[in-house]
């Protein structure tokens, strides 16, 4: 499937951007959406999940709520693509939450769409428009306002577009109503005080505006439910190999760090995600997708990327159907 969409959207000039690894969502959404029609997928929009549904130890199902009311869905399999495992945590499933000690987890980003980069700035220059900031505003006036000094660019196939990372929400909780209201509050007003900064490399990077910020806000980390089988430091570090692979895992590793304004990057060799840690542990009817499976906080600082979370949920919907 990853290979798939991404064929069909080079179809459409909608894929290539920073590091020839990104697209254009809006044309993303709307393929997506040909996908739900032409297999005549039963899909509910603004519909949330309430809790799970149990015939003795046997997840039968859930209770879900949109605006025609609260209702039961029964499912052979019940498969949380969540992120946050609450469908999991709900039935009753372990897990983890952030690094060992503290439990403090990756903070949050307001990701922002900008229009008007100029087509002259390189595709992959990352980090070279922070780079010129730094040296025009300097860093210690950068991270009063935003504490984060590891951001990035990433330049989107459609001319003069580009997403970018830069907004900190740290030490909030992404599987708290009230934290993640402040936490989208705070990143709006991040994304506010980065927008002030833009003119002071407007020769290099363009008269740039504000174009989008995202319908939700960017949560890196919550729970990661423990599967039959957990991804461990020493497999990342190992290169691990198993059986039942549903993927392999190339994505550095990742670390936002929970409590300082800089980033850790760790390169490895590759592993895989065996279909075991998409297995919560002693629940009958139960899978997971996505970065909420099991694995530890390093080895979830790389698979939790849209691609691999993508294969994950296609080899959670395969096994499903192969064992009805």
């Amino acid at each position: 499937l990853n290979r798939e969409l991404r064929d069909e959207l080079k179809k459409r000039h909608s894929w290539g951007g920073l590091w020839d690894i990104s697209f254009d969502p809006t044309e993303m959404t709307m393929l997506l959406d040909e996908y739900i029609v032409s297999h005549n997928i039963d899909l509910l929009l603004y519909t949330f999940f309430v809790e799970t549904v149990f015939d003795g130890n046997q997840i039968t199902g859930v209770i879900a709520e949109n605006k025609s009311g609260v209702f039961a869905v029964t499912a052979d399999w019940v498969i949380d693509c969540t992120g946050d495992g609450d469908a999991a945590a709900d039935a009753g499933a372990e897990f983890e939450l952030g690094r060992e000690g503290d439990h403090f987890c990756q903070p949050m980003t307001m990701m922002f769409r900008l229009g008007g980069v100029k087509d002259d700035y390189p595709r992959d220059g990352n980090t070279l428009w922070f780079e010129k900031l730094v040296e025009r505003a300097g860093m210690e006036n950068l991270l009063s306002s935003i504490p984060f000094s590891s951001p990035a660019c990433i330049k989107l196939p459609r001319p003069g577009e580009a997403l970018i990372q830069w907004t900190h929400i740290q030490k909030h909780s992404g599987i708290g109503g009230d934290d993640l209201t402040r936490a989208t509050l705070e990143g709006r007003k991040q994304v506010r005080e980065a927008m002030k900064f833009m003119p002071l490399i407007e020769d290099i990077f363009g008269k740039v505006y504000l174009l989008q910020l995202p319908w939700v806000i960017g949560v890196r980390e919550s729970r990661r439910i423990i599967g039959e089988y957990r991804i461990s430091d020493d497999d990342v570090k190992n290169s691990a190999r198993f059986s039942d692979a549903v993927c392999r895992v190339e994505f550095n590793v990742d670390i936002h760090e929970p409590d300082v304004k800089g980033q850790q990057c760790i390169d490895h060799h590759g592993f895989d995600i065996p279909m075991r840690a998409l297995i919560p542990r002693g629940k009958s009817g139960l899978l997971t997708a996505g970065r909420c499976i099991s694995g530890s906080f390093m080895a979830h600082a790389a698979y939790r990327v849209t691609g691999n979370c993508l294969a994950m949920g296609e080899a959670a919907g395969k096994f499903a159907a192969e064992n009805r």
